[in-house]
């Protein structure tokens, strides 16, 4: 919380008046001459008339003469004191507010140093993604990097609304997986206010039971194989581990196979298929790019020691971590599609199992 230093400077006291009606005084005097009237002056101050016409003999009693003439008919007017009063006034604030003014900044600034600092701060509604955790620990004690792992479709249009700095996301190098995100793109994002940088490209396939002789997707369509879909739209858990929670349910032997990353099939130890490598992604608005919370971003996806932490994860590769990416280029699969049709109609390739 900011702080904030407040002089209230009274020059102006006696025996007989405190400091705090003082300044009430020279207040009163200033909204008498202004309105010509005591009864309009303490009420443009918020105090009764009672209060006004006491402090008013209050300070008669001090300074041993009225400081406002009320005249019958015709309102009220400061006395001569009165005025010489707020003459006085005027000379000291010309005098001392540019100095009060700097001692007040300086202070503040002195007092900020000694409060404990905020660190910057960036939400991430992201799909899920190991290499995510990675990045959150390497910023530790830099950034507030608050991560919530949503499905892509739901993190783009949280962006697009504002209620994320930044949506992670993914796209495959295979149809029909591409398309629904490449749909997601041209939904929610803008290229006139949003900007992509590559993060991470990570080996995405099929996770098999080591005693299942499951070789490729064909092996899904023999009898009593049983396939796990991996939900779509919001996360199955609530830890968000999406890909994990299918390479899990196969390691507890209530599936025989299902979709997910190479990181996950190796760290419960399962069978890997590889079939399509996935370039993930990060938006942003345009807007946020210079700010210091991007900025320290960037700079950990583009560091070493990014990179080495990301290299214990199997089918991960971190060689763009960080580049700024053309709009196209998470929809470049649309060329590859055109050039290859029969891949894009997905031919040749077996009706995976419900």
């Amino acid at each position: 919380m900011p702080v904030h230093v407040d002089f209230s400077l009274s020059w102006l006291a006696s025996a007989r008046l405190t400091a705090a009606h003082a300044g009430a005084l020279l207040r009163l005097l200033a909204a008498v001459r202004s309105s010509g009237s005591l009864k309009r002056a303490a009420a443009a101050l918020g105090v009764s008339y009672r209060f006004a016409w006491g402090l008013l003999g209050e300070a008669a009693g001090a300074f041993g003469a009225p400081l406002v003439e009320l005249r019958r008919g015709r309102g009220a007017r400061p006395t001569a004191l009165g005025e010489k009063l707020l003459w006085a006034e005027g000379r000291v604030r010309t005098a001392l507010d540019p100095q009060l003014a700097r001692l007040r900044a300086e202070i503040e600034t002195e007092l900020a140093k000694a409060l404990p600092q905020r660190l910057p701060r960036l939400i991430i509604h992201a799909s899920h993604d190991l290499a995510l955790g990675e990045l959150a620990a390497l910023c530790e004690g830099r950034l507030d990097l608050e991560i919530l792992f949503r499905g892509a479709d739901d993190c783009l249009a949280e962006l697009a609304h504002g209620k994320c700095d930044l949506a992670g996301f993914h796209v495959a190098d295979a149809l029909p997986r591409a398309a629904a995100a490449a749909a997601a793109l041209g939904r929610w994002l803008d290229p006139r206010k949003h900007l992509l940088v590559h993060f991470v490209t990570r080996e995405q396939g099929l996770i098999a039971r080591p005693d299942s002789h499951i070789r490729n997707v064909h092996d899904l369509t023999r009898p009593g194989v049983r396939f796990i879909h991996r939900q779509s739209g919001s996360d199955p858990n609530p830890s968000g581990q999406g890909d994990a929670s299918v390479a899990a349910a196969v390691a507890e032997g209530r599936a025989d196979a299902g979709f997910g990353l190479r990181a996950d099939a190796m760290r419960f130890k399962l069978d890997f298929v590889p079939l399509a490598v996935e370039r993930y992604f990060l938006a942003f608005p345009r807007s946020a790019i210079r700010g210091q919370a991007m900025q320290i971003l960037l700079e950990a996806l583009r560091g070493p020691e990014f990179a080495q932490q990301v290299a214990r994860l199997p089918g991960y590769d971190t060689a763009k971590s960080g580049a700024r990416e053309e709009w196209n280029a998470a929809l470049n699969w649309v060329e590859r599609a055109r050039r290859n049709p029969r891949r894009a109609r997905g031919e040749g390739q077996p009706r995976i199992p419900r």
